[in-house]
C-alpha cells in the first residue's frame, strides 16, 4: 500500500513542475523572443537578425555567444543591405538586441 502511495505521490507532483517555452516541439518567434529578452547568454543580450519585406517582419536568426553580439549581426547583414549585392525579394536586414 505504501509503494502505491509513494508511486502516485510521484506522478501528481511530476504535473506540478513549471512549464517552459522548451516543453513541446516547437514555438513562435514571438515565444523565442520573449525568452532571449529574459535569458542573456555569457552575461551578454542576444540580438534577432530580422528581415522587413514588404510591411511584414522575417525572424531569420538569433545571434549570440559573442562579446558583442550587435556587432556581429551589423557584420552578417552589411552586404546584404548594399546596392548590388541586394537580395532578390525586396527588403531590408535589420538587427534588434533582445533586452
Amino acid at each position: 500500500m505504501k509503494n502505491a502511495i509513494l508511486i502516485c505521490s510521484v506522478f501528481l507532483l511530476g504535473g506540478c513542475s513549471k512549464l517552459t517555452i522548451t516543453t513541446g516541439d516547437s514555438i513562435s518567434s514571438d515565444e523565442l523572443e520573449a525568452f532571449f529578452r529574459e535569458h542573456k547568454v555569457d552575461g551578454n543580450p542576444a540580438v534577432a537578425l530580422k528581415k522587413s519585406s514588404f510591411g511584414v517582419a522575417s525572424y531569420l536568426a538569433t545571434i549570440h555567444g559573442y562579446p558583442d553580439n550587435m556587432a556581429v549581426c551589423d557584420s552578417l547583414i552589411e552586404p546584404y543591405n548594399k546596392g548590388s549585392s541586394k537580395p532578390v525579394v525586396s527588403g531590408t536586414y535589420y538587427c534588434q538586441e533582445l533586452k
